[in-house]
This record gives C-alpha cells, structure tokens and sequence, in this order.
C-alpha cells in the first residue's frame, strides 16, 4: 500500500512535471491510503484551479481514506517534524500506517524529507 499526499494526488488532476509518473501509479492499480484531509485539500485546490469536481470524486474514490482523531492529532505534535500544519498531520497518518504502507508518494521535499527520517520511503514516481 502508498501513501499519497495531496501534493502528488493533485497531479493526477492537472498536467504538471510529475503527472505522468503519478497517473502510472493509479493505472497500474497499487492500493493508495491517505488522510481525510485529502478530501478537503483536492476540493480546495480544484475549486482554486476552477476543475472539475468530478475528477476530484476520481481519484478519491481509489484511496483508502483515514480519519483524524485526538491521538493523531496528538502524534503529529510529538513528532515535532517542523512542517506545516497539514503536511504534519499526513506525517503523523503514514506513521501510523508504517506497518502497512511500502511508501510515501508526495512531492513535496520538506514531506518526504521527514517521511524518511521516520523511516518512511518516498515512492519511485517522487522523482
């Protein structure tokens, strides 16, 4: 299973450098699993770039989407990684779905950066 960040989901939607090696991952079928707040920030980001909803409804409908309570909420202040708020909270999800993710797909270095410290490899398709 990958763990997607909102950074890499959205290049499932636009073309941009990494669309293509992020659409290969959705094509070849690969279990994805992610924060609720992918929902919230792919809906954000579509209505920022005025696309359509339904691509958004997509590529949600392939990921496994997980909720945010008090312990995670928790978690991502304990592990002090220094990002942004929601970049904090997706560490704190792939933290606690190490045992069942093989990566993180995102394309945001500082992410991926505390992701390996974590001991969280970055997929292929980050390049």
């Amino acid at each position: 299973m990958i763990y997607l960040d909102t950074s890499s989901a959205v290049k499932a939607l636009v073309d941009e450098p990494g669309s293509d090696l992020v659409r290969a991952v959705f094509a070849a079928g690969d279990a994805l699993v992610s924060s609720r707040l992918l929902r919230v920030e792919l809906h954000a980001a579509a209505g920022r770039r005025r696309l359509d909803a339904s691509g958004v409804d997509e590529v949600l409908a392939r990921v496994a989407l997980v909720g945010i309570d008090d312990e995670l909420l928790d978690r991502a202040v304990q592990l002090g990684s220094g990002l942004r708020t929601l970049d904090a909270l997706h560490l704190a999800t792939a933290v606690d779905l190490a045992a069942d993710i093989e990566s993180i797909l995102a394309h945001d270095r500082e992410l991926i950066t505390a992701a390996r410290r974590e001991g969280i490899p970055a997929h292929p398709a980050c390049a």
